[in-house]
């Protein structure tokens, strides 16, 4: 009697060890799905803020291009308008021996700082695009792995085909985009 109720006890904790294996491959499966869909999702959101800001800094570097055009244009009408022909003279003269002096403009610096922001935003994503390929990566090899994939498909889980995120053709093929 004793020895038939170790041997049930055993079965007990034996199919128990196995329902746990079971369900606990299914919730790391199920987790792993989660952790894709997180990944693709940072993707998502970093592709919506690179098109936001490099549409906002075009415009504003576009905006300041603007400004520096129509100062240093009336600039010139001033100094132009404000000389007679004897004063004109005077000036050809000097501005062989002195340098003009021009308003300190400023849309060098825009144009850098478009070009770091342009850098970081495309850092950040390509940072994402990773994390989500090794989210895929770590979501297949889960999934294919024995005995979790037989587990899997005792429990009825449906496994997911998420594809690695590769740079399409058409984009490595294609010209930047004209912003001005």
């Amino acid at each position: 009697m004793k020895q038939a109720l170790i041997i049930l006890a055993a079965f007990v904790g034996i199919t128990l060890i196995a329902v746990c294996a079971v369900f606990s491959s299914k919730n790391a499966a199920v987790s792993l799905e989660e952790t894709v869909n997180a990944a693709k999702s940072g993707i998502d959101v970093q592709l919506t803020n690179r098109f936001n800001k490099f549409h906002e800094l075009a415009a504003c570097v576009k905006k300041y291009d603007e400004h520096e055009y129509k100062t240093l244009v009336d600039v010139i009408e001033r100094r132009g308008r404000n000389m007679s022909g004897a004063e004109a003279k005077q000036c050809i003269a000097a501005f062989s021996r002195v340098e003009e002096r021009y308003p300190d403009l400023k849309s060098q610096a825009n144009y850098k700082q478009l070009m770091t922001e342009v850098a970081l935003t495309e850092n950040h994503l390509a940072q994402h695009k990773k994390a989500y390929n090794e989210s895929v990566r770590d979501y297949r090899y889960h999934c294919r792995k024995f005995p979790t994939s037989i587990f899997l498909g005792w429990t009825g889980y449906e496994v997911q085909t998420y594809e690695m995120y590769a740079a399409d053709e058409a984009v490595k093929d294609s010209k930047p985009l004209d912003l001005f």
